[in-house]
């Protein structure tokens, strides 16, 4: 199960806050293209997907969670205004995209139970 569809994931470009809990079957917040997937013949395996407004992200106890975006469709996501990310009780997650990430500046971070600051490499973090 996912949130949305990387569609619907690109027209959310003013959304300010993002917050999801307690959905355990949830294994993406953003999915991507499979191979199987009818869109994936017309799909950039680069696209870009921008959140311009998002300052604020949560995700609460979502224990099947393995990653924010993954798949055949590196996304590069963007988040230019994003100030705090908290991730906790995502025990599975593993990485947060297979694609870019970009933030415009130093955004705060917590996973788990411990606090951070994050220069552009989530991935490491998680």
């Amino acid at each position: 199960m996912n949130l949305v569809p990387s569609s619907v994931a690109k027209s959310l470009e003013r959304l300010v806050t993002l917050r999801v809990s307690g959905c355990s079957a949830m294994i993406q917040a953003v999915a991507s293209c499979d191979l199987g997937d009818s869109d994936i013949a017309g799909a950039n395996l680069e696209e870009e997907i921008l959140f311009s407004k998002l300052r604020y992200m949560t995700m609460l106890d979502l224990e099947n969670l393995t990653s924010f975006c993954s798949g055949v469709v590196d996304y590069t996501f963007k988040f230019p205004s994003l100030e705090d990310l908290i991730l906790t009780g995502c025990c599975n997650m593993k990485i947060f995209t297979s694609g870019d990430l970009i933030t415009l500046k130093r955004v705060d971070a917590w996973y788990s139970e411990s606090a951070c600051c994050w220069d552009n490499d989530l991935n490491t973090t998680i």
